[in-house]
């Protein structure tokens, strides 16, 4: 939670009247060795959208390709001597801006003083 906090993903503000807090959770992930030992524990801090009303969606998108048209890139890259790069962009989300105020209200076990909340930042 403080390295949400330090990375400026939320702010403690105070909360505006009228306003709705979208319940938040922990997913909890545990990595293993080859051998099946931990090796890491990994939590993120999750909001609850799936709660939100159904205006406040707006439009999702999320970029899907077809494994022929990979093929077809590759093959087209190959005939003109291209080289190819991939990246990873799985954690992009966490730097984009928000576009309109999104407030939370904390797991349990977490709580901001009275009359405050946490606005989502990125």
């Amino acid at each position: 939670m403080a390295t949400c906090y330090e990375k400026g993903t939320f702010e403690i503000v105070d909360l505006p009247e009228g306003v709705v807090k979208l319940p938040s959770m922990f997913q909890y992930k545990l990595k293993t060795g080859p051998k099946g030992e931990t090796v890491k524990c990994k939590v993120r801090l999750c909001a609850r959208g799936d709660l939100q009303f159904d205006s406040e969606y707006g439009e999702t998108f999320a970029p899907t390709s077809l494994f022929s048209m990979i093929r077809l890139i590759v093959a087209i890259a190959v005939q003109a001597g291209l080289t190819l790069y991939q990246f990873d962009i799985k954690g992009a989300f966490l730097c984009a801006p928000i576009a309109r105020e999104i407030y939370l209200k904390l797991p349990p076990g977490y709580s901001p003083p009275p009359g405050k909340t946490a606005r989502l930042r990125k």
